[in-house]
């Protein structure tokens, strides 16, 4: 059963995180999780989203980080949203009907 408030939304596209290149797992409004070779060095993190012609300039905190496959350097790391502008709501909704 999912626990989270809001669903997530399978999605896979690349996205920068602190400039970083990182896949994108998942999304919903309000959390993200990507994949990485690189985890991020602070719990503040700064996320630059391309799709379908937009950019979302988005911020947020690191939750955890768990190492993917046991001998490979690849991380999956959770992200809270913390500051999100009002068109990536709108992007969410349409993604989800």
């Amino acid at each position: 059963m999912e626990k989270r408030k809001t669903p997530r939304i399978k999605k896979r596209v690349m996205l920068k995180i602190d400039s970083k290149s990182a896949i994108l797992v998942d999304i919903s409004r309000t959390g993200i999780r990507f994949s990485t070779a690189a985890p991020p060095k602070s719990r503040q993190v700064d996320i630059v989203l391309h799709f379908d012609e937009q950019t979302f300039n988005l911020k947020g905190t690191v939750r955890w980080v768990k190492r993917k496959v046991a001998l490979q350097k690849i991380y999956d790391v959770g992200v809270a949203l913390d500051e999100t502008p009002e068109e990536y709501g709108r992007f969410i909704d349409k993604q989800k009907a």
